[in-house]
């Protein structure tokens, strides 16, 4: 992008006209945020700031991140070329993954059910468990599921999944170590 290319300036060449409201608000709210966070840093302490919210923030994101990451990369999950890319194949190139019952219910399932999250992106969250017994079946073998630990999964998958092929129109994860698998 040219210069001006800023997530937080409403006239950047990133955004449509019609966003400017959007991200002029969006950048008050920061501001708002920053601000009650700055004063009660200052009439508490930064600690219990940190404490109450900073910490809370960092586990959540570190969940949403970890959980994302872990949803949309593993080795036997292809990627595609703008060529041989559609809906179908996009919303299936995730996995559902198992982390206990505790944490499938807490995360709402999100975890073990993203992959009809992805073909039913519209579908409330509370229909998902019982549409993916019904995905698991019709998709057979193109239904990616895994139910390895999540720091088990979480070292395989950053060790395996360092870099998408380059060549072919479907395309997988490697590592240095691992050689390319020739696609169609």
């Amino acid at each position: 992008y040219a210069r001006g290319a800023s997530h937080f300036n409403p006239n950047s060449v990133l955004f449509k006209p019609e966003n400017y409201w959007n991200i002029f608000n969006s950048d008050v709210g920061i501001l708002i945020t920053a601000s009650v966070l700055a004063y009660f840093s200052y009439v508490y302490s930064a600690a219990t700031v940190f404490f109450y919210y900073g910490g809370p923030y960092l586990v959540v994101n570190f969940f949403l991140v970890t959980i994302t990451f872990l949803q949309h990369t593993d080795a036997k999950v292809p990627h595609y070329n703008d060529d041989s890319w559609d809906f179908i194949r996009g919303a299936l190139s995730t996995v559902d993954r198992d982390y206990g019952w505790a944490l499938n219910v807490c995360l709402h399932h999100i975890n073990d059910t993203h992959v009809a999250h992805h073909v039913f992106s519209q579908m409330p969250h509370y229909h998902a468990v019982e549409a993916t017994k019904h995905l698991k079946k019709k998709l057979g073998k193109h239904y990616h599921y895994d139910n390895t630990n999540f720091l088990v999964s979480l070292y395989k998958t950053y060790k395996h999944c360092q870099f998408v092929e380059e060549a072919g129109s479907i395309l997988f994860f490697r590592n240095t170590s691992t050689p390319a698998i020739k696609s169609t």
